[in-house]
């Protein structure tokens, strides 16, 4: 036999053996792994490390191209306050849950033999997830995660050095290790936000050097179409800084603006369109509200402003015309700014041919505004001014319209309106 033949001989038997070890390793790693082993396992670690209760229907290690963890009717459940002991970090959850029908995990299992987590994927599917806060429900349903590339060295993890009971509170920045990285894809049917839903959410980003960026967020409010990207940040900000941009399109104002100003949202009858910017620190709500900083501006299609209700105080000037109360008009253009809770209307105008408003001022989210309003009435209109009648033909344009200055100041829901003479400019 010569030395090539020796040699192919060598490696032919080499590969049946290797493919035999791996023949018996797809037979018995099952059986040496039961589900049982790793579904107490799986549970005593999440309850070490959240102090929550899990509980699974069943856990297996399967063949997927890989060997993979897979754990399957999962329901977790657990409280802010267990959560805090657990992390000895605290946080403002009054509870959580998560129901899910399937948790995979496939591991590469070489890099484990050099200290390091590389993950092929993380594949979650779940039907319900849900977080009570002191203030507010955030819930989803119908949800898929897929984690893929993830990395850790395990060498550069350093261990706590006193109990999490005993550790003061701890910024999630300081606990997340500098070099996991990973890439993430989910998906979620129904999402509601301060009780409002949003449907068809799909986002795409990845993690790295304690940055989550977003690069794309998509999904629906009503009719309209919501698309953004965003970036939360535990480097500069440990515990956690929240950036965004976003865009909607052809959304109604009422789905538009109810979770934020719904006094102005039940009253405002058009489809509207936004680009907006912002920023918020989340370490606490008080915090969040402090930073909250969104500016931005909104268009809208031909529409109603029913302001009545905020015009009882000077129905007498406008008489019988239920059109300066109902405000027809044909575009709307606004630019805002949400700061320290006030709603800061820098610019906004709804001009309906025959009658142009104009309004400056704030509404804070406590339902309080001071508004400065000009109503630039129809052409040969001529409101009642009463003792003031004499100042009407001072108030006329060269189109022949009068320009009316209201205030409105007080509650939102019934403010006190007045006429201002002093602020005659006509817009």
């Amino acid at each position: 036999m010569t030395k090539a033949r020796k040699t192919l001989r060598r490696l032919l038997l080499a590969v049946g053996a290797i493919a035999l070890v791996a023949v018996v390793l797809l037979l018995l790693v099952p059986r040496l792994v039961p589900g049982d082993l790793i579904a107490d396992q799986v549970i005593l670690q999440t309850e070490q490390a959240t102090g929550a209760r899990l509980t699974l229907d069943k856990a297996e290690v399967a063949w997927r191209g890989g060997w993979s963890v897979v754990l399957r009717q999962g329901n977790l459940q657990g409280t802010g306050k267990d959560l805090a002991v657990a992390t000895g970090s605290p946080n403002d959850l009054e509870s959580y849950a998560v129901r899910f029908e399937e948790l995979s995990l496939s591991p590469a299992l070489l890099p484990l033999l050099r200290r390091k987590v590389e993950i092929k994927s993380v594949s979650l599917e779940g039907r319900h997830f849900q977080i009570v806060g002191k203030d507010e429900v955030t819930r989803a349903v119908d949800f898929r995660v897929r984690i893929t590339d993830l990395h850790l060295d395990l060498d550069g993890l350093e261990p706590l050095a006193t109990p999490a009971a005993n550790r003061g509170p701890q910024a999630p920045g300081t606990l997340i290790p500098s070099d996991l990285s990973f890439a993430l894809a989910a998906s979620v049917d129904t999402l509601f936000l301060q009780g409002v839903p949003y449907t068809g959410i799909d986002l795409a980003g990845g993690f790295s050097r304690k940055v989550l960026a977003v690069n794309q967020l998509s999904g629906r409010r009503a009719t309209g179409e919501v698309t953004g990207q965003l970036n939360l940040d535990f480097a500069t900000e440990p515990w956690g800084r929240l950036e965004f941009e976003a865009e909607v399109a052809n959304a109604p104002a009422a789905a538009l603006l109810e979770p934020w100003i719904p006094e102005l949202g039940n009253r405002l009858d058009c489809a509207l369109s936004a680009d907006m910017v912002g920023r918020c620190d989340l370490r606490d709500p008080d915090t969040q509200s402090r930073t909250l900083d969104i500016a931005g501006t909104v268009t809208g299609s031909r529409g109603v402003l029913r302001a009545g209700i905020w015009l009882d105080e000077v129905k007498r000037y406008l008489g019988d015309r239920q059109d300066l109360q109902d405000i027809a008009f044909e575009s709307l253009d606004h630019d805002f700014r949400l700061v320290q809770g006030r709603y800061l209307i820098k610019s906004l105008t709804l001009d309906g041919g025959e009658t142009t408003c104009r309004a400056q001022g704030w509404i804070d989210l406590e339902g309080n505004l001071n508004l400065a309003l000009d109503v630039k009435l129809p052409a040969g209109f001529t409101p009642d001014l009463g003792n003031y009648s004499f100042l009407a033909a001072s108030l006329r344009d060269q189109e022949g319209r009068i320009n009316l200055p209201l205030t409105l100041s007080g509650p939102s829901s019934r403010p006190d309106v007045g006429v201002d003479l002093g602020r005659s400019r006509t817009p």
